[in-house]
């Protein structure tokens, strides 16, 4: 584990080296791209004009909506024309980016699109905070109470089916890739304390799982808290948000987002660039999406939540109760 525990002084992790994803490829490959054509001076829709695609593809591609074709990147670079070294830099990135990521191939008719982005992503960060309203957070669940909360969620004819076990060891595998890397992410986890109360399984289930965060919570790298049902303002507001997660990346990396998930849908909202004139003023002039979310994490955490130690306390009256 890196010596610095201060996110903001943590160089990313490496794009292009062996633990790098093909979704970070993606993203940092859209970046490269609409950094060529704003020092060129160009509009979207010039450049597509010049390369002869439409405007739709330089958007995706910019944005890293989906993976683009090989001739379109070199069409850009061929018109852009960068140097040599930031040439090889963003073919380097095309290639990587054209791998399947890890869940493509065993689980992608279990994997829904809108989660497809967080999967490929959150290994790379170097801190995170998490907050989810109903369950644990999926990152510490236990393998038992994963497969309770599966069959909650098919029909009594698809609990045979072979989809519980993929799905199973889907979250299994992602937990995998997030903590067990040489040096896993700082992280803090909220959760709702109606989490601690609401049964998903029987009490052997709900037990083992309220040990698993127990002990999680005394790692040097996770901290775990809990909404507490008599707070307000921002407790409240937070149980409409749903589940959230910010996700920090590093210095030389990809820029923070938050993910927001709701019922079979998501949204991502990048930290927003801002221009020199809106560095300089004192106050944003327009709030934006991505700060709207991470202000009520902030808040969550200064208003609303016990602190680790309390929290700690929680998880063992919790482990007895299930007892």
């Amino acid at each position: 584990m890196s010596p610095d525990p201060i996110p903001i002084n943590r160089r990313a992790r490496r794009i292009a080296g062996p633990d790098g994803t093909n979704t970070a490829a993606l993203v940092m490959l859209g970046l490269a791209a609409k950094d060529l054509r704003d020092e060129a001076g160009l509009t979207q829709t010039a450049l597509a004009k010049a390369i002869h695609v439409s405007n739709s593809t330089i958007s995706r591609l910019e944005k890293a909506e989906t993976a683009p074709e090989r001739r379109t990147v070199e069409s850009v670079l061929n018109h852009l024309r960068p140097s040599p070294a930031k040439r090889a830099e963003i073919e380097t990135l095309l290639s990587r980016a054209l791998e399947p990521e890890w869940f493509q191939h065993r689980f992608s008719d279990c994997t829904p699109d809108y989660l497809r982005r967080l999967l490929g992503l959150e290994s790379m960060a170097i801190h995170l905070t998490t907050y989810d309203v109903r369950l644990v957070s999926g990152l510490l669940q236990t393998p038992a109470y994963t497969r309770c909360v599966i069959l909650t969620g098919l029909h009594l004819r698809e609990w045979d089916s072979p989809e519980v076990e993929l799905r199973l060891t889907q979250r299994m595998e992602r937990q995998k890739r997030v903590f067990e890397q040489p040096d896993p992410p700082r992280c803090i986890f909220l959760m709702d304390e109606s989490v601690l109360l609401r049964r998903v399984g029987p009490d052997e289930v709900m037990r083992e799982q309220m040990s698993h965060l127990r002990a999680l919570a005394d790692l040097p790298h996770i901290t775990i808290r809990f909404v507490l049902l008599d707070r307000m303002i921002a407790g409240n507001a937070g149980t409409m948000a749903g589940s959230m997660t910010h996700l920090v990346f590093g210095r030389g990396g990809l820029p923070d987002f938050v993910y927001v998930e709701g019922y079979e849908k998501a949204d991502y909202y990048s930290k927003p660039a801002l221009s020199a004139e809106e560095r300089a003023k004192p106050w944003p002039t327009k709030e934006n999406e991505f700060e709207r979310h991470l202000q009520l994490l902030l808040r969550l955490q200064g208003e609303a939540c016990a602190s680790p130690a309390k929290s700690r306390l929680m998880l063992d009256e919790a482990v007895k109760r299930y007892s």
